[in-house]
């Protein structure tokens, strides 16, 4: 398991400008001293990521199978960015998940990824999210999702591109999972075409999950919380976009509409960031 250090030795690889027709202001100079990590995505980096593959129904129902052709790096808004794509041919449905598991982990600290979402509709679940670089399975390895749309809530009251979620997963063993899980509407649509930051403060004692600079939900990881244990260990980072399944409640790919045969649908990430 490679922690910070590892990271410090990679600086040179990831902190660095981004290379884009679309110039960015540099970054005010308490938050370069600041910065521990940042990937911008001009090139997919294998000494921090990893390519998933899984079949069908691998985790929590989802109908896609996960395959490293569906994760790639490309241009968009003329910056190079991260591209998870879900797409559909027949009944066979392909999509894109990434993991940092043994190559970038963090403890404490803010994370913050900026990221263009698809319209979820009724089956595509995005998610942006993290869990314990320990060694331990889940759920005692805790996890923290700081980004979910696309749940069945959202689906049924029509309001999926500003129903968004975040909770906390915890427990000894799969018998005693325990979670804390917050969802709730936005202010404004997350699926409008445009990138949106999704960020997670995380302290000793709390995690504070926010979308554009506004807060959305704070958890109690505290000494007395009762989950205090599960989130004191460095964090990989995941990325995936998932279709069907639990979550959306949806099982079998007649009730996909979000993804129709022959379409595909893309999440981008234009950056990550660990401060």
């Amino acid at each position: 398991m490679r922690r910070i250090l590892a990271l410090l030795m990679l600086a040179g690889v990831f902190i660095q400008p981004a290379c884009s027709k679309e110039e960015e202001k540099p970054l005010p100079q308490e938050e370069q001293e600041d910065l521990r990590f940042i990937d911008n995505f001009e090139f997919f980096n294998e000494e921090v990521w990893t390519k998933e593959s899984h079949a069908p129904g691998w985790v929590n129902q989802e109908l896609q199978a996960y395959r490293p052709a569906n994760v790639s790096v490309g241009v968009d808004d003329g910056k190079t960015v991260l591209i998870l794509t879900a797409e559909r041919q027949g009944d066979q449905i392909y999509s894109g998940r990434v993991n940092s598991r043994g190559k970038f982990n963090f403890k404490y600290g803010r994370i913050e990824a900026r990221i263009k979402l698809p319209k979820t509709g009724n089956g595509l679940w995005p998610a942006f999210w993290m869990m314990g670089d320990n060694g331990k399975n889940w759920p005692a390895c805790g996890e923290i999702d700081i980004l979910e749309m696309g749940e069945r809530t959202g689906i049924k009251s029509g309001t999926t591109e500003t129903y968004f979620n975040t909770a906390i997963h915890y427990g000894t063993d799969m018998a005693s999972h325990r979670q804390e899980y917050y969802g709730a509407e936005f202010a404004y649509s997350l699926q409008d075409g445009a990138y949106h930051t999704y960020a997670l403060d995380w302290t000793e004692n709390t995690l504070t999950v926010s979308i554009d600079g506004i807060a959305f939900r704070s958890f109690d990881i505290g000494p007395l919380s009762g989950r205090h244990e599960y989130f004191q260990d460095p964090c990989l980072v995941l990325l995936n976009l998932a279709v069907g399944g639990a979550f959306p409640d949806i099982h079998d790919p007649s009730e996909l509409t979000a993804l129709k045969d022959g379409e595909s649908a893309h999440m981008y990430i234009d950056w990550i960031k660990v401060y």
